[in-house]
């Protein structure tokens, strides 16, 4: 264990020292970044190169190391395949750095994580287990390299996303490192336990300087870099898990806010037909900030999540079925019930739209009363039949319609043996002052626009009916159903009317 200790101090003083010099390098050197978005917080130029330093000092403190007990100057071996993970991480190191000093297609970034994912399942990184859920070996193969490469995507964007508040990023990563060395420890990896010290001293020392007020950014170039590694020491460590479950909850629970925050961000932008590669201002950091939050209350309250998550996961330090069920459920209730409170509007329709779902056997059933009306209408030449048809046809979701001819063409409709240009009919008793109108023109081959139809419904109720079926094949059917009770009148006759009525209103 004290060797643990040495390498996080260590890793933490020399990380703290090379972040001081690359901030001041940064700034002399005219590369400290202006705010160019309305996503971004900050106000001032502040450099966003912090991952040269974590990046660095990792690599430094782990060269050291391997030298040292190359030699004989310690004599504590460890495993160094994980020096595997390092080559993939530095060349998304490279990428992410050339993206904070002269920006990158969000694509060309996408395309070096699915490389690098690639990369760690050909040398034997991977979801293992998965392969014990299929009797197919081809199959198996399969699904472990997309779940391998979809874990580097997933976990390095995660972290990339969050990366939105000063020391946000980096203190989530640390709770996430907590898991990982004590799974790592307990399960006698100590090359895992070593590499992700060395990463954690790295994280801390750069923390000091990326604390609330910050005075330099993580960047992409860190975000990749620490983002990668650790999907990488998560996968190293799945292979010895021999229960699938358990190897797929840990990391998704030690990692639940960074992941959390972005299935949401691939959500709404997917809902709100965003690009699923834009920025915005509606990651839960952003959210906790309109709610009246200061910066450092945010990444405080973000921390305790992260911590929390990071209790969950140690409860399967000794594998139990059992034990996943709460754990699992607390988890979900937490989030479930703190998403709602972030009040995120795309979630509200998504609410709207599982409501449909339920009510879908409703819908059909409105669906089919406007299709058998439609054929009914076809060979219907009388109103009466008309107005009985609309009834049985329309009570499922309306209070009544109302047929209104427009006076300009001198045509009524034959109702009863008696021309009108107006019928209604409402067979619901709500209140009439709190409805919504639907309003139809009527138009007809042989007349044009002859009129119009409203349809009223109570405001409070849901509009079952497809709406395109409402306005195009009923609205047809029925307008060729009304040309046929449809009555001239000459103008004489129509003015007559017209000045008997007005001298009755």
């Amino acid at each position: 264990m004290l060797i643990y200790v040495t390498l996080l101090i260590v890793s933490a003083a020399i990380a703290a020292g090379l972040t001081k010099i690359v901030r001041d390098t940064a700034n002399k050197s005219g590369l400290a970044f202006a705010p160019d978005s309305s996503r971004h917080v900050h106000t001032t130029p502040i450099p966003r190169l912090g991952g040269v330093a974590v990046f660095f000092t990792f690599l430094v403190i782990s060269l050291l190391y391997w030298v040292g007990v190359r030699f004989g100057y310690i004599h504590q071996a460890h495993s160094f395949a994980l020096l595997y993970v390092c080559i993939p991480a530095s060349a998304l190191f490279v990428v992410g750095l050339i993206d904070d000093l002269c920006g990158l297609n969000a694509r060309v970034k996408l395309a070096a994580q699915v490389l690098g994912g690639t990369f760690l399942y050909f040398r034997g990184f991977r979801l293992a287990c998965v392969h014990s859920l299929f009797d197919n070996h081809i199959l198996g193969a399969t699904v472990c390299f997309a779940l391998t490469v979809g874990c580097v995507v997933l976990i390095c964007n995660a972290i990339n996303l969050i990366d939105g508040l000063d020391g946000l990023a980096a203190g989530a990563a640390l709770f996430s490192m907590v898991t990982i060395f004590t799974f790592a420890s307990v399960n006698g990896r100590h090359g895992s336990a070593l590499a992700v010290t060395i990463l954690a001293g790295a994280n801390l020392g750069f923390l000091f300087f990326n604390f609330n007020p910050a005075s330099i950014f993580l960047g992409d170039s860190g975000s990749l870099f620490i983002g990668f590694m650790l999907s990488g020491l998560v996968m190293s460590e799945s292979g010895l898990q021999t229960d699938s479950l358990h190897s797929v909850l840990v990391p998704i629970i030690s990692l639940a806010l960074p992941l959390t925050d972005l299935t949401l961000a691939i959500i709404r932008r997917y809902l709100s037909g965003h690009s699923l590669f834009g920025a915005d201002r509606e990651h839960i950091h952003h959210k906790l900030l309109a709610l009246g939050l200061s910066q450092r209350q945010v990444v405080c309250v973000l921390y305790a999540v992260s911590a929390l998550c990071t209790v969950l996961s140690l409860m399967f330090l000794y594998p139990s079925r059992l034990v996943a069920v709460p754990v699992v459920g607390i988890l979900a209730l937490f989030f479930f019930f703190g998403i709602r409170r972030l009040k995120y509007q795309e979630f509200s329709e998504l609410e709207r739209f599982a409501l449909r779902v339920r009510q879908q056997k409703q819908v059909a059933a409105s669906n089919i009363a406007l299709l058998k009306a439609v054929e009914q209408l076809k060979g219907t030449h009388k109103a009466n039949k008309i107005i009985v048809i609309l009834e049985l046809c329309l009570r499922r979701d309306f209070d009544g319609f109302r047929i209104h001819l427009d006076p300009g063409h001198w045509l009524t409709i034959d109702f009863d043996d008696q021309p009108t240009r107006e019928i209604e009919r409402f067979w619901s008793v709500n209140d009439r002052h709190d409805h919504l109108v639907l309003s139809m023109n009527l138009i007809t081959p042989r007349f044009g626009k002859i009129g119009r139809i409203s349809l009223e419904h109570s405001a409070d109720e849901r509009l079952m009916g497809d709406s395109s079926l409402l306005q195009g094949e009923f609205r047809r059917s029925l307008c060729l159903a009304l040309e046929q009770c449809i009555i001239t009148m000459p103008e004489e006759l129509a003015g007559y009317n017209e000045k008997a009525m007005a001298h009755k209103a």
